[in-house]
């Protein structure tokens, strides 16, 4: 027992040591010269493993960055996205910073380990902080001001240049199929005990994916969007919002998906997985903070059409999300890390009472983007 315990440990050991002799082989691709000073995690996200390098020399920080082939199949698109963005930037005197990609010493974006790993490194955007929970309404104004900031330079490039970076995303076509396909499958026999949600959601569906028909047409312009617009993807500067950060899913979509995302977060009063739903309301005071920031920036771009169903879009990303949850407790919670068997339909919940409070305040959301708007 004490032998296996003590190999298992030894093995650990190794793997640790092979981990961090990886690191610092590809840190000396990108600074053939650089001998490392501090090399440590940074930040809490949980699909890339991310790492702060000093480098003797060297004044400024950088971030070492091993991107998960597991979510992101195809790295390639994500460096060349954001390197047009950078690209891009660079002409346009921005307000605001986004990280800048390195090159590598030989050439290119990204380097490849030995079991297929894809790296790259980035600038560390110093002086800066994240905000993880609005708790003023002064930071939902920096984030609405910062998205909306991103969205509208961004409006003048060509959508159909960028890749997805996960195929259909925010497609809700795609995400009621996945559904259907549940209830149909129906692998953990849950349908019959949630169909008051399935209703729900159900009564729904025709009108929001009327947007969808719209994009489909081209009466809804499909744009260059950042589409994981949380708060705690921009960067703070004291209280001023300073860089838009994590260009992993910038790609082709629609304002909604960035506006109507951030509002779902944003105007949430309670957490995701909250099993109390009383505690479950809509912010509206962060939802007039962040609107006003947002559609200020993008004003100039917005189309009649957009104009018509922006209103909608809160409600759209907010079911897409509740549909998801629903789909995947439905599935035998197969997708999403869970902490108790009912973590799932709680989630879900969660989204379909925060459509019920957007739907009460429906006269407060119009008004406020038909002002910011006119």
């Amino acid at each position: 027992m004490r032998g296996n315990w003590k190999k298992a440990w030894k093995a650990i050991q190794n793997n640790s040591e092979q981990t961090m002799q990886t690191r610092e082989s590809i840190i000396a691709q990108f600074f053939p010269s650089g001998i490392i000073t501090e090399l440590k995690p940074f930040g809490n996200g949980h699909i890339n493993d991310t790492f702060k390098v000093s480098l003797d020399g060297e004044k400024d920080d950088f971030i070492l960055q091993r991107i998960n082939v597991e979510v992101f199949t195809k790295p390639d698109g994500l460096v060349e996205n954001h390197f047009m963005i950078q690209e891009y930037l660079e002409t346009q005197n921005p307000e605001l910073e986004v990280p800048s990609l390195l090159p590598v010493s030989t050439g290119g974006y990204l380097v490849m380990d030995q079991v297929k790993g894809a790296w790259r490194m980035m600038n560390f955007i110093r002086e800066s902080h994240s905000v993880e929970i609005v708790t003023e309404n002064s930071q939902a104004s920096e984030a609405g001001g910062a998205f909306g900031w991103f969205n509208r330079v961004c409006a003048s490039l060509d959508a159909s240049r960028f890749s997805e970076a996960i195929k259909d995303f925010h497609r809700l076509s795609f995400r009621l199929r996945q559904l259907d396909e549940a209830i149909e499958a129906n692998k953990a026999g849950r349908v019959e005990e949630v169909q008051d949600i399935l209703d729900f959601y159900g009564e729904r569906r025709e009108k929001l994916q009327l947007i969808e028909k719209l994009v489909d047409a081209g009466e809804i312009p499909e744009r260059v969007t950042h589409n994981d617009t949380k708060i705690n993807n921009l960067l703070f500067r004291g209280n001023k919002a300073c860089a838009v950060i994590d260009l992993d899913t910038v790609g082709p979509g629609i304002l909604f998906y960035d506006f109507g995302d951030s509002i779902r977060t944003i105007s949430n009063t309670a957490a995701e997985d909250e099993k109390d739903l009383d505690k479950v309301q809509f912010n509206a005071e962060a939802y007039e903070a962040f609107a006003r920031g947002y559609l200020e920036q993008v004003k100039p771009v917005v189309t009649e059409k957009e104009n018509e169903f922006f209103h909608l879009a809160p409600v759209l990303m907010t079911y897409i999300m509740g549909i998801r949850f629903l789909a995947d407790y439905l599935n035998g919670d197969v997708y999403y890390k869970i902490a108790f068997p009912e973590h799932n339909i709680v989630r879900s919940r969660v989204q379909q009472k925060l459509i019920q409070c957007m739907e009460q305040n429906g006269d407060k959301i119009r008004g406020i983007i038909n002002e910011a708007l006119a």
